[in-house]
């Protein structure tokens, strides 16, 4: 069962949106209007461009015609350019990606470390961390980068795809070609199983897996599917390895020129963060139903196997965090709050 609605594009992360307002007031700000581009990587009819499509109504609608959204197709940048040119906050001042881009493309490498493999056991302890956790101190930390963070969302859970072999253990993995995002803790990841790891863009993925360059890649399955990945691959091996979430965040110098009641209405859009899970998570069980029609062979690790990624997975926790600036104390928190969830 193919349904283009049932498919998402990540997040894309989670997973991705631009936002930009560019004008300058023409008389007084309760007069201005104001330009907000939305870029996405996000295709139409899938749960993020539903939810920025909501987004586009609530402020156009609240803003009385002063603020026009314009949602930019995707396509046009990859993640990390997004992140760029939102600082700059001329053709784009925001942007919906994943926590990786953000990190790489925001020197930002704090956000790096909530996607480290096997760190979560649940979306309920994700959303805990994201919400109660890093949402203040990532705020601050952004806006020092030149950001306003709006919201959180994701990109979901990944797991890896491959043609030709199929991943069942942590040895599968070795020596083969898997395409990396542009993030050291996803490159870091790969070095601990062996395999062999090409950063590319995800707008060079179908060619880099048609042109035999990489020989799979981990990503959700709602990405895989909605972005035509499916085709030139084999097997989904269910790993759920690294939960990663998607923000939306702003250019600073973009929103540090609205008046303080448009500022108000942009960051009234942390409201659509629930909604906006809920709808991404109620498409896996059905993007993994429609894996037999492409063919592809959905491989569910026995619990011994799964063990096996997650020690794995675990043992970089530490180093990893011992490279980045508070690292080691953030990861200490993030840890703490997970001790006392379970209890």
């Amino acid at each position: 069962m193919i349904a283009a609605r049932r498919s998402w594009a990540a997040i894309v992360g989670l997973v991705a949106a631009s936002v930009a307002i560019v004008a300058a007031p023409r008389t007084t700000d309760a007069q201005s209007t104001w330009e907000m581009n939305i870029g996405s990587l996000a295709p139409k009819g899938t749960p993020w461009t539903d939810m920025l499509e909501k987004l586009e109504k609530n402020i156009e609608s609240k803003s009385g015609g002063r603020i026009n959204v314009v949602i930019r197709p995707p396509g046009v940048m990859a993640e990390i350019e997004m992140v760029r040119e939102t600082r700059k906050g001329e053709r784009l001042q925001g942007c919906g990606v994943t926590t990786a881009a953000i990190a790489e493309g925001g020197n930002v490498p704090q956000l790096q470390l909530v996607e480290l493999p096997f760190l979560f056991e649940s979306n309920d302890e994700a959303d805990y961390v994201l919400d109660n956790v890093l949402f203040q101190p990532m705020s601050e930390t952004l806006a020092r980068r030149g950001f306003v963070l709006g919201l959180w969302s994701e990109n979901g859970w990944r797991s890896f795809a491959t043609k030709a072999k199929p991943i069942r253990t942590p040895a599968d993995l070795k020596g083969v070609k898997m395409r990396s995002q542009e993030s050291d803790v996803h490159l870091g990841m790969y070095q601990a199983f062996g395999a062999v790891a090409v950063q590319k863009p995800m707008t060079e993925v179908m060619t880099a897996l048609q042109s035999n360059v990489v020989d799979g890649l981990d990503n959700t399955a709602l990405y895989i599917q909605s972005a035509g990945l499916a085709e030139p691959l084999d097997y989904f091996t269910t790993t759920r390895h690294i939960y990663q979430p998607a923000a939306i965040i702003f250019s600073k110098l973009w929103f540090d020129q609205l008046p303080p009641d448009l500022q108000a209405l942009v960051l009234e859009s942390k409201q659509f963060t629930a909604e906006g899970r809920a709808a991404i998570r109620a498409e896996e069980a059905a993007m993994m139903e429609n894996f037999s029609a492409f063919g592809v062979e959905l491989i569910e690790p026995t619990a011994a196997d799964r063990d096996a990624f997650e020690k794995v997975g675990r043992t970089m926790h530490a180093s990893f965090a011992a490279t980045i600036e508070d690292g080691p104390t953030l990861l200490g928190k993030i840890q703490a709050a997970l001790t006392a969830l379970r209890g």
